[in-house]
């Protein structure tokens, strides 16, 4: 039984190697590393909009080679890759649509807060300038494991179907 086990579990890790090759259709460059650039939510033709670069660390600088433009259009639950175009459940589309709703609300939100004029202002010429509602967020720099990710996703998207 355990060596049936076995047998299933390489054959199953071997097949998702091979998946992986057939889908992205690239070779597997250990070195080649990949980095979101930006993120665009138009609300005008609701359609989410990334940037990936591609790239390699050289020391502690990433030096992008290439981009690839990623987009979702919720309201038709299809992501589009390059000429490629895939549909997603509209359960996923719902979830989506709260969680930009949320983001665009959140936004003008703060051009309210902008236009009320709350918040101190900074002046850039003052290094010394105290101002105990600002701080600056330090960035920890982690590994994420594909597990702490999802994990993270559905907690986010929990949060905004509340």
């Amino acid at each position: 039984m355990s060596k049936t086990l076995a047998v299933l579990f390489l054959s199953f890790a071997a097949l998702s190697c091979a998946q992986d090759r057939k889908i992205t259709n690239e070779p597997q460059d250990p070195g080649a590393k990949k980095r979101l650039q930006s993120v665009t939510w138009d609300l005008r033709n609701h359609k989410l909009v990334w940037v990936v670069e591609k790239g390699l660390m050289k020391g502690s600088e990433f030096v992008p080679s290439s981009s690839d433009k990623y987009e979702i259009s919720p309201d038709d639950a299809i992501m589009q890759y390059s000429n490629e175009k895939r549909g997603f459940t509209e359960q996923e589309a719902v979830n989506l649509h709260r969680l930009l709703d949320t983001l665009s609300l959140y936004c003008a939100e703060s051009v309210v807060w902008w236009d009320e004029g709350q918040g101190a202002k900074i002046d850039p010429k003052d290094p010394k300038q105290e101002n105990p509602k600002r701080e600056q967020v330090k960035k920890k720099k982690r590994q994420i494991n594909p597990g702490d990710r999802v994990a993270s996703l559905e907690s986010a998207i929990a949060r905004t179907l509340q």
